[in-house]
C-alpha cells in the first residue's frame, strides 16, 4: 500500500487565501449594484444650484433634450433627427446640479 502524503498548509496562507476570497467576492457584488446616480451626457453649462440648469427641447420639433445653464445658445438650435435611445431624461434622470456643473441626477 501506498501512503499519501498530505502537506499541512501554513496558518498564514490559509488567512492569505481566505481574505483573497472575501475580497474578490465583495468585488463582484459592489460591481453588481453600482447604480449610475447621475451623468453629464446630453448636459452643457456651469451651476451653483438646481435651479441654475434647465432641460431644454431643441431641433427636429424638440426632438433632443439638454440639460444646461445657457439656455439661450440650445433655444432653436437645429439637430439631426435620430431617436436618442436611452436618453437621461427617458430612464428616470432630472435635471440639475452636479458638483457644479448641469447634468441628469437620479
Amino acid at each position: 500500500m501506498k501512503k499519501i502524503l498530505v502537506k499541512k498548509i501554513e496558518p498564514i496562507m490559509l488567512i492569505f487565501v481566505i481574505t483573497l476570497v472575501v475580497f474578490l467576492s465583495g468585488c463582484i457584488s459592489l460591481e453588481k449594484d453600482l447604480k449610475i446616480e447621475h451623468t453629464f451626457d446630453w448636459s452643457d453649462g456651469n451651476c451653483l444650484k438646481n435651479s441654475d440648469c434647465s432641460a431644454i427641447e431643441f431641433g427636429c420639433g424638440g426632438g433632443h433634450i439638454i440639460c444646461t445653464s445657457n439656455e439661450e445658445e440650445w433655444i432653436g438650435k437645429a439637430s439631426t433627427c435620430e431617436i436618442v435611445e436611452n436618453h437621461p431624461s427617458t430612464k428616470g434622470f432630472k435635471c440639475g446640479c452636479y458638483n457644479g456643473s448641469c447634468a441628469w441626477i437620479k
